[in-house]
């Protein structure tokens, strides 16, 4: 239990400083479209997800998404990025579950649903349907980069020796 726990804060630690990082990444530069990011934290939470189970995984997911509202978003941020994470993490706990769904599988269908989870926190706080068309440009860059963190976790598990 205090090896999780231990763990648990170390991926928390980690989250966040990557989460910070990211943002120096000119992502905007080649993709000029409001929101989009590598999302390259996400991660560590699949990590923890594997590793550790859905509680760790979900508290490395809030705790990442309150530490970094409050050091450059503020409550918007963290409505958009807790919604967002909370819809992912729940369907990567279901689809991991399964066991006939791969990594790459967990990890985009994650990315997905933290696009979704966005936009509807967006569509309550402003009250707009047209906010839902910008999931026709949010959907496929989140197949991109949900296979990009799927691709990294898989390194990280090659290098650790870890089979799923």
């Amino acid at each position: 239990m205090i090896k999780k726990l231990s763990l648990c804060g170390l991926l928390c630690s980690l989250a966040i400083v990557i989460s910070s990082l990211e943002r120096f990444i000119p992502l905007s530069a080649v993709i000029p479209l409001p929101g989009i990011k590598l999302g390259l934290a996400n991660c560590v939470i699949i990590f923890a997800l594997y590793m550790l189970g859905f509680s760790y995984a979900f508290s490395v997911m809030l705790i990442k998404s309150l530490v970094t509202a409050m050091l450059f978003s503020g409550p918007t941020g963290f409505v958009y990025s807790f919604f967002g994470g909370l819809l992912s993490i729940l369907i990567m706990m279901l689809l991991k579950r399964c066991k006939v769904i791969s990594l790459y599988g967990v990890s985009v269908s994650g990315s997905a649903m933290h696009s979704i989870g966005q936009i509807v926190s967006a569509y309550f706080m402003l009250g707009s349907v047209h906010i839902f068309k910008y999931l026709a440009v949010l959907l496929p860059v989140s197949v991109l980069t949900g296979l990009l963190t799927a691709f990294i976790v898989s390194l990280i598990f090659n290098k650790m020796r870890i089979t799923l």
